[in-house]
């Protein structure tokens, strides 16, 4: 009974630690030189704007920067989570392996 148990907690916490790797596969930024090129672009673009003011250019600049920088420092804790997932769930597997190759109880009793 608790070989039984100890097996369905490690299945019920690798399945919960493949679902929480798969929800953050959307933070990641994977094209992140695309991502840059495009922010920089966009900078660029408010640069050559004649109709804005230094001030604004400045804050929509800054603007820019600050939403790149969150989606980066939001890409790096998905992917941090999912190395953590992904080292829980091969713990889990190890765990499991060493569960199954325990003898069972009925086995103990009849030696």
């Amino acid at each position: 009974m608790k070989k039984l148990i100890a097996v369905s907690l490690c299945i019920i916490t690798m399945i919960i630690c493949g679902f929480l790797i798969v929800k953050k596969l959307d933070s990641l930024d994977i094209a992140s030189n695309k991502t840059d090129w495009y922010v920089m672009d966009s900078i660029r673009k408010i640069e050559e704007r004649t109709d804005i003011d230094d001030c604004e250019k400045k804050i929509l600049k800054k603007e820019i920067q600050t939403k790149r920088q969150n989606e980066k420092d939001k890409s790096g804790i998905a992917f941090e989570t999912q190395i953590y997932a992904f080292g829980i769930i091969m713990i889990q597997i190890i765990l499991l392996f060493f569960i199954i190759m325990m003898p069972s109880e009925n086995y103990k009793k009849l030696n």
